[in-house]
């Protein structure tokens, strides 16, 4: 189905017209899919959300299978729990999801990153004033891929490939290194 699609299918649904008039000034602020490509396991998921500005809130619909608002709103806020107004989608959405996964296989070929993706995790939301599409893969090999595309080019604005290990910190333990030692003597 087409990333188009699925907001159609949202704002067809009774679940999405009895929010929007509960919810007047709502507006679309974020797409989230989860694309799993491994063998055997075709799992996908996706979620679209909307801002209540007079709620501060964020209302997500789960839009697979049968359309389903997720009972409670959350606070936009950051990481930080600092204060977040989403920008509203307002542009049409001009890539599909499925073409993401293609888009960032060309640029890691070009970089020479010869990994399948596995898991692809995407949100699709307004930053500095574009639609792009933030994306995390998990690739084969404990590999881990971050890459930003903007949505009217279709271009790599960001990518940078990670091993699973070079996001753990080993510290070293001196207390095991002084038993070592007494074990030795």
């Amino acid at each position: 189905m087409k990333t188009i699609d699925y907001i159609k299918k949202l704002k067809s649904s009774k679940e999405y017209k009895k929010f929007i008039k509960e919810n007047p000034d709502a507006y679309l602020c974020s797409l989230f899919f989860i694309r799993e490509y491994k063998e055997g396991k075709k799992h996908k998921e996706t979620q679209i959300d909307f801002y209540v500005p007079s709620k501060k809130l964020i209302y997500s619909f789960k839009v697979d299978g049968k359309v389903e608002l997720i009972p409670l709103g959350k606070k936009a806020e950051t990481i930080k729990h600092e204060k977040l107004i989403p920008k509203e989608i307002k542009e049409k959405i001009k890539l599909d999801i499925d073409e993401i996964k293609r888009i960032l296989h060309e640029e890691m070929l070009n970089r020479n990153i010869v990994y399948d993706i596995e898991k692809l995790l995407v949100f699709l939301g307004t930053f500095d004033d574009r639609l792009v599409w933030n994306c995390t893969g998990f690739l084969k090999g404990l590999g881990l891929l971050q890459a930003h595309v903007e949505d009217k080019t279709g271009s790599v604005l960001f990518m940078e490939k990670k091993s699973f290990f070079d996001l753990i910190k080993f510290q070293k333990n001196n207390n095991s290194d002084k038993e070592i030692k007494k074990d030795k003597k």
